[in-house]
């Protein structure tokens, strides 16, 4: 059979109308959609998927606490041992870096004829999982990052001298590496 032969079978076999035609490209859509879904990878099928972690709130609330404690224990005695209250913000919550193994497979393809080399590679990445006590499994995290530091508010006896003023932002820009823009010293009323 010709090529044109194969065109005019495949033009009888077409709808005629345009609605028709597009009902065709929508189910030929939607099993494209159908089979897209489907793992035909072959290999270990104990892969482990990026893992999902949730924000640990209690861990950032802490480390908030902590600093606006120490801010106040700095503070309070720079100034004499007077009363100052401390809010720090932050810009986000802990993050968490994991131990991860890439395997990369690499076929070589050499056509003799025209003595080309074709390399296609497949990276798998996967992440190192360990299990607790209670046979839970866990990523193995190698790294976790404090968050960074949004602002700084401290209310402080003589807050309004610019002196003290600019004495405390100085010492919280040096203790956190916070720029003083970002820094806001009242006094108390």
């Amino acid at each position: 059979m010709e090529f044109k032969e194969k065109i005019a079978l495949i033009k009888e076999k077409l709808p005629k109308s345009k609605s028709g035609f597009l009902i065709a490209i929508g189910i030929l859509g939607l099993l494209l959609i159908l089979v897209s879904s489907f793992d035909f990878t072959s290999g270990d099928k104990s892969t482990k998927t990026q893992p999902t972690v949730d924000v640990n709130n209690d861990t950032s609330l802490e480390y908030t606490e902590s600093l606006e404690k120490k801010l106040e224990t700095l503070i309070s005695d720079m100034l004499g041992k007077t009363s100052v209250t401390v809010m720090v913000t932050l810009e986000s919550g802990t993050e968490y870096v994991y131990a991860d193994e890439i395997k990369t497979d690499a076929d070589i393809t050499r056509d003799q004829s025209a003595l080309k080399t074709q390399q296609s590679d497949k990276n798998h990445k996967s992440y190192v999982v360990i299990k607790d006590a209670d046979g839970n499994e866990k990523p193995l995290v190698i790294t976790e990052k404090m968050p960074t530091v949004r602002g700084v508010v401290i209310v402080c006896d003589s807050g309004e001298s610019p002196s003290v003023a600019s004495a405390v932002r100085l010492a919280v820009k040096s203790a956190l590496n916070v720029d003083e823009d970002k820094i806001c010293v009242i006094g108390r009323h």
